[in-house]
Order: C-alpha cells, then sequence, then structure tokens
C-alpha cells in the first residue's frame, strides 16, 4: 500500500493551492454559492409585475392624449366627440405599445424593445379600429337591455342595480375584445404563435376584468356636473394594468420550459422558451441577450425542443459551455440542471407533459 500524502499547515495556506483550486473551479465552471435573490427584485422581474406596470402606463398615456378631444357636454348633446371616438383604438395602441417594449428594456435590448413597440403600436391602432364593430354591436345590444330595464331614463344618467349590472357586463365585454389587439402585437413582432395565443387569451381576461370596473370607477369618480376627467384616467389605466397582468399570468400557467439566470447583470429574470431552438448568446438578435460577458459569443449556444424533450448545443465556441460543471458540445437537459456559459449561470427547468 502507497504511503499517504502529507500536507503541512504552510500547504493549506500556500498561494500556490488556493491558485490551483480556483484553477479546477474554474475549468469545471464552479460558479460557487447560489443566493437568492432579495424577494422586491424577483416581484421586479417578474413578467406579471412589469408586464401590468407597463400596461398601465401604456393605458395612461392613451388617456393623456386622447384627454384634451373629450368634451363631456358634446356627447348629450348628441354631437361626435373625438374623444370618443378615437378612445378604442387609442388606447389599444398604446397599450399595445408599453407592453410591446416591456421585455426588451427589463433585457436591456433596445433592438427588440424598438420593434416590438412599434409593430405593437401598429397592430392595436389598426386592430382597436377593426374592433370597434364588434366592440359597438355588443355593447349596444347589452346596452339596450340596460336601458330597457330603467323606469323613465334620463339621458347620460347611470342606471343602478341589475340595470347596471348589464352595461358592466356589455362594457367588459367591449374592453374584452378591444384589448386583443393590444395583446397579440409582441407575439406578431417575434413571429412567435405562443406569445401571440397567450397575449390574446391574456388581453381578453384583463380586459374583461379591467372592463367591468369601467363603470364602477365612474360612479366615484364623475363629478356632479358629469365631468368624467378623473374617471377616465383612472379607468383606461386600470384596464391597461389588468391586461398586462394577466398576460403575465398566462404566460406563467402556460410555460412549459424555462431558464432562470442565477448569476448575470438579470440574476432573478426568467426566461420562457417558446422556439423549437432558442439561440442564447450576446447578440441583441439572440432569443437570450446575454450581455456584459466577453466570454459569450453572439451565438453561443442552442436549447432544441424535440418533441418536449430539452437539448443544449454548444456552438463550438472558444469558452465552451458547461452543463452541472462538466463541459458538454450537446446533451439532454434534465430539470434544474445548470448551464453556465462565461460568467453567466442559468437554471433550467420545465414542466413534464403528462397527457
Amino acid at each position: 500500500m502507497s504511503d499517504s500524502m502529507k500536507i503541512s499547515t504552510d500547504d493549506l495556506h500556500s498561494p500556490q493551492v488556493d491558485e490551483y483550486v480556483e484553477l479546477q473551479s474554474f475549468l469545471r465552471r464552479d460558479p460557487g454559492p447560489i443566493n437568492d435573490r432579495p424577494w422586491i427584485v424577483r416581484v421586479i422581474f417578474a413578467n406579471w409585475f412589469y408586464l401590468a406596470l407597463a400596461g398601465g402606463a401604456g393605458g395612461f398615456t392613451g388617456w393623456l392624449i386622447l384627454e384634451p378631444f373629450f368634451d363631456d357636454n358634446v356627447v348629450r348633446e348628441g354631437e361626435i366627440d373625438l374623444g370618443a371616438a378615437l378612445l378604442f383604438p387609442v388606447t389599444a395602441a398604446f397599450v399595445g405599445l408599453f407592453l410591446g417594449s416591456a421585455e426588451g428594456l427589463i433585457c436591456r435590448n433596445p433592438l427588440r424593445a424598438l420593434k416590438s413597440s412599434v409593430v405593437s403600436l401598429a397592430v392595436g391602432f389598426i386592430g382597436g379600429l377593426i374592433a370597434l364593430i364588434p366592440t359597438g354591436i355588443v355593447f349596444g345590444i347589452m346596452s339596450g337591455i340596460a336601458l330597457s330595464m330603467m323606469d323613465n331614463p334620463v339621458e347620460g344618467e347611470m342606471p343602478g342595480g341589475m340595470a347596471l349590472l348589464i352595461l358592466m357586463m356589455g362594457r367588459a365585454a367591449g374592453w374584452s375584445i378591444i384589448s386583443i389587439p393590444a395583446g397579440i402585437g409582441q407575439g406578431i413582432a417575434l413571429k412567435e404563435k405562443k406569445v401571440i395565443i397567450n397575449g390574446l387569451v391574456g388581453a381578453m381576461l384583463g380586459g374583461l376584468i379591467g372592463g367591468l370596473l369601467f363603470d364602477p370607477i365612474s360612479l366615484v369618480l364623475v363629478s356632479d356636473d358629469g365631468q368624467a376627467t378623473y374617471s377616465r384616467a383612472v379607468g383606461l389605466t386600470t384596464v391597461g394594468i389588468f391586461v398586462g397582468l394577466f398576460i403575465g399570468l398566462v404566460e406563467g400557467w402556460t410555460k412549459t420550459a424555462w431558464v432562470l439566470m442565477q448569476k448575470g447583470p438579470l440574476a432573478g429574470k426568467q426566461f420562457i422558451i417558446y422556439k423549437d431552438t432558442t439561440v442564447l448568446g450576446s447578440s441583441p438578435k439572440a432569443d437570450i441577450y446575454l450581455f456584459k460577458d466577453d466570454a459569450i459569443e453572439p451565438r453561443h449556444a442552442l436549447i432544441v425542443n424535440r418533441g418536449g424533450r430539452f437539448e443544449i448545443e454548444d456552438c463550438s465556441t472558444p469558452d465552451g459551455t458547461y452543463v452541472n460543471g462538466i463541459p458538454v458540445t450537446h446533451t439532454i437537459l434534465q430539470d434544474k440542471d445548470q448551464i453556465v456559459l462565461g460568467k453567466t449561470v442559468l437554471e433550467f427547468s420545465f414542466k413534464e407533459n403528462t397527457n
């Protein structure tokens, strides 16, 4: 039997030993301890949170633009009110613009933010104009029913009881329809079917809830002389908030695979994997943009979905791709695998298909 290796106290504190340990950790891409991010960081990077803020900002911006064109007295005289005529398309356009830019801004990717916001603005406005037709039909029917339930209705008077509930349902249905173009713009810009579907479903749900609150807000905030400035501001902002909130929630409910940045400039940010082939790299054109890391190539690695089995492939990079500390050129990913690219650490997660 060979003699045991003896290490002195001086050896333990030798700079050469420290350098050797650091070198071995580097070669294995051992990221060291991963600390949980503060709850406030996790909330800020949660897509439901920043999309809700973006949607609310879009609704409020739409109100700022529209309000100078509103004249609450003109409506009662039966004349055309430009603000009311443009209410739906302008609101949908600016909610869409802010929602479209949110992900790109959070990820420090101005190219994506610009592209998505411009497309979302156009889709929101054009879609809002088109949606005026079904919205007008639905709201016209529901408001007619509400009017028929009122005794001696007075023009401009808010109904009460069951009539108010019917009116609220009609307005909620209208906002649900109008919110669709605001929610699908980013998916159209990215040419991602799943993002379009999530945006459509989330926007409909958010518009429904936000629209349902529109009339109660009016009851509280409309002034005695019938001026609805503050009511519109709060109402449009509320609709935008709920549209963004539910788009984020639907994305979370329906996601099947994602990576969480554990170390890096966006530590705490979750990236949902939608595509069959997702590019990770330092290029702004990458699907997951990993910036501020010189060791990461513009096209560094691919996460490929092959029928529900996720694999990662290194793109022949000098620095390599590591999974659980092991350099890989191609391997199947398991839930909670740790991926290291340069100094950036990602955790891969996925939901098992139970069907």
